[in-house]
């Protein structure tokens, strides 16, 4: 496997920036790699506090956890404000993510001609 290759699948399916590393393009590997672990963490977070939330629900009114109880819950705990910040976050990722590839394929084209 070509370093270009390893580098376009180490950035697709683990991280994005991780395939700038490898290329040695390390000013871009660090922004891409800090923005997506930043991103990933707000993410993260905020799925446990909802999640934190429900059970205290769950918990406090002594009803039995059903799967339906818990999507009634899960639905009136969310504000539009948290789903439409849950929904932007989802979205950068996603954007930073492709733009990552991108450019991995971009760069391996120019250094390697051939990928």
């Amino acid at each position: 496997m070509t370093i270009p290759s390893k580098a376009f699948l180490l950035s697709a399916f683990v991280l994005p920036g991780l395939g700038h590393y490898i290329l040695k393009r390390y000013i871009s590997a660090v922004v891409l790699i800090g923005v997506s672990l930043v991103l990933s963490c707000v993410l993260i977070l905020t799925t446990i506090e909802r999640a934190l939330l429900i059970s205290d629900q769950i918990l406090n009114t002594g009803i039995q956890p059903d799967l339906l109880e818990m999507t009634r819950l899960a639905s009136e705990s969310s504000s539009d404000d948290t789903l439409n910040f849950i929904g932007y976050v989802t979205t950068t990722l996603i954007v930073v993510w492709a733009l990552a590839l991108l450019d991995i394929f971009r760069v391996s084209r120019q250094s390697y001609k051939s990928i």
